[in-house]
């Protein structure tokens, strides 16, 4: 009996990491990466992500360019973006989030945060 409970356990904590997206990463990793650039950021201001699917976003600006980060619950979800929305193939991706600007030095910021 025990040997069964220790086998049920091993594999429900197994079931359990697999399930995860594997990443660690926040919205509030990209607001410090961005602040630690001297970029400033507001955490209210948000884009309307919720017209693309996702289900959170920040706006910025960096030198006068519009920065958006939009988190999304899961891949399929990001997925369905760039198919509906044709733009959006050329955004970047880290994560569960996408970017979408035209400002270089906030691509590369984007880009670095693990």
């Amino acid at each position: 009996m025990k040997k069964i409970m220790v086998t049920l356990l091993f594999v429900l904590l197994l079931s359990a990491c697999g399930s995860s997206s594997g990443s660690d990463l926040t919205m509030q990793s990209f607001i410090d990466a961005y602040e630690a650039e001297g970029v400033t950021v507001d955490p209210a201001e948000k884009p309307h992500f919720a017209m693309i699917g996702a289900r959170d976003g920040i706006i910025f600006y960096n030198e006068q360019n519009p920065v958006k980060i939009y988190e999304f619950k899961d891949k399929k979800s990001m997925d369905a973006v760039e198919e509906s929305l044709a733009v959006a193939a050329d955004w970047e991706r880290n994560g569960l989030f996408m970017l979408e600007t035209s400002d270089q030095k906030a691509i590369e910021v984007f880009k670095s945060v693990k």
